[in-house]
């Protein structure tokens, strides 16, 4: 696959332009991934076979099934509150980045884009995870499916505060390239 690029003036374009020219700006901002949604319908999917089966293999009573289904929704439900869905998403990150090597590529190919393109920059990266399993190991962190780590602080104190200045985008344009990358390699699941 061959990419031709082309200068583009640095100016504001309209939502209406970029269509004319082929670029839908929701794609680049509000990703999708598929993958994990795969992964997570065939694990319910097994759920679902596998508690028919053990009913069937044991011969549960309806009482006991309500209890093991509250105990069971009683689990999920904690996980939610207390981890805002932690366990379950590094459940779910582990067997993907096991069972899926378009997963485990996408997701390396992501965070070497941050990098890079931070290193590139003048951007010092302090670190990354590549999985939520070594996230949890490295940071102790439940939430995070993989991350780098930068040094900046000028740049982390925006991020941090919610807004970024024209001129960290211009001088930083790190979320920009990532987030075009992301289209480029994976213009379906991202």
């Amino acid at each position: 696959m061959r990419y031709s690029f082309v200068q583009i003036p640095q100016r504001l374009y309209t939502l209406d332009e970029l269509k004319l020219n082929g670029i839908e700006a929701a794609s680049l901002l509000s990703p999708v991934d598929t993958t994990l949604g795969a992964i997570e319908r065939n694990l319910q999917l097994a759920a679902v076979l596998g508690g028919v089966s053990a009913w069937n293999v044991f011969s549960f009573t309806p009482q006991q099934l309500f209890y093991i289904s509250l105990g069971l929704l009683f689990l999920w439900t904690f996980d939610l509150v207390s981890f805002n869905g932690g366990v379950s998403s590094l459940i779910l990150d582990t067997i993907g980045h096991t069972f899926s090597q378009k997963y485990h590529n996408r997701v390396i190919q992501h965070e070497a884009g941050h990098f890079l393109i931070a290193y590139l920059v003048g951007i010092l990266p302090r670190g990354y995870t590549l999985s939520s399993l070594e996230a949890l190991k490295k940071e102790g962190s439940l939430n995070v499916q993989a991350g780098t780590a930068f040094v900046d602080v000028e740049f982390l104190e925006e991020v941090n505060g919610g807004k970024l200045s024209a001129t960290v985008c211009y001088i930083y344009p790190l979320p920009i390239n990532i987030a075009a990358s992301k289209h480029v390699n994976f213009p379906v699941c991202c």
